[in-house]
């Protein structure tokens, strides 16, 4: 799978992040600020010395922005899935782009939860289905419509199953539903068959962004993708986001899995090698 962000799509999330002006970030770089427009939108591929001006200008890590800038690195593919959680990823169309839903379950009890419903329900219903898995929470990373799209669709076919986001976000989500809910706020910790789910808060693309832990794989929203972070809410909160992904996800063993919202699967470590944000 491609990744989600490219190169210009690393510089305008940092540049955001930042509270820094096109105008501002393209003095500090030597450039004019077309020229940084047209870096931004794709159309214009810089030099090794105009990324490096540009990481420093950014606060990214140098080396690894140069690689972002080349598109010479794409994580491994992997088994999302062991011998005690079973993973199963849905792309959900939504507008020109997609959104990827999960479904993970216990191996030995077959208990099921789903990962952001943006959509393609129908999908979801018959993956359940025909895996013999029995649903019993639907959880949600953010209130953002391309991840919770199929909130009513999910409600009226699986009755028993509970939502669960955190408290910041139970209006957005259960607005309308006749469902049951509980909080999944930072630290707290879910049964799901003979594995556990864990609630990590990691406020920044949302107020309420939430990732959820389960048996070595992290479910992380649009919180982190694969060689760069979800866009910040603004740069108030953008400290707080990265410091959350640097202590709360990429502190996580190596080859934990992360599976975000939009891109490929990807792992700590290798996000620790690649992504220029850290």
């Amino acid at each position: 799978m491609q990744l989600e962000d490219e190169f210009g799509d690393v510089i305008a999330k940092a540049r955001a992040g930042r509270g820094l002006s096109a105008a501002q970030v393209a003095e500090l770089a030597g450039l004019n600020e077309p020229q940084l427009s047209e870096i931004e939108q794709y159309r214009l591929k810089p030099s090794e010395e105009v990324v490096k001006q540009l990481a420093k200008a950014l606060h990214l890590d140098p080396k690894k922005l140069v690689e972002t800038a080349s598109g010479a690195w794409i994580p491994q593919k992997t088994d999302s899935s062991s011998d005690s959680l079973l993973v199963h990823e849905i792309h959900v169309p939504f507008g020109p782009y997609g959104e990827n839903a999960y479904v993970a379950a216990c191996a030995q009890s077959r208990r099921a939860a789903v990962l952001d419903p943006g959509g393609a329900v129908d999908e979801i219903e018959r993956m359940l289905h025909d895996q013999h898995l029995d649903l019993e929470m639907i959880l949600i990373t953010h209130a953002h419509a391309d991840h919770i799209g199929g909130r009513r669709d999910m409600a009226d076919r699986f009755p028993e199953a509970t939502f669960a986001c955190s408290t910041i976000d139970r209006e957005s989500v259960m607005r309308g539903l006749d469902a049951k809910w509980h909080a999944a706020d930072d630290g707290y910790e879910f049964k799901l068959g003979r594995v556990t789910i864990k609630a990590i808060a990691t406020p920044g693309h949302t107020p309420g962004s939430t990732c959820y832990l389960v048996d070595g794989a992290c479910f992380v929203g649009d919180t982190l993708f694969a060689g760069s972070i979800g866009r910040p809410a603004s740069s108030a909160v953008y400290p707080q986001m990265i410091s959350a992904i640097k202590f709360d996800l990429l502190s996580l063993p190596d080859d934990t899995l992360i599976l975000p919202g939009h891109g490929p699967i990807t792992t700590v470590a290798e996000e620790r090698e690649h992504n220029p944000f850290f």
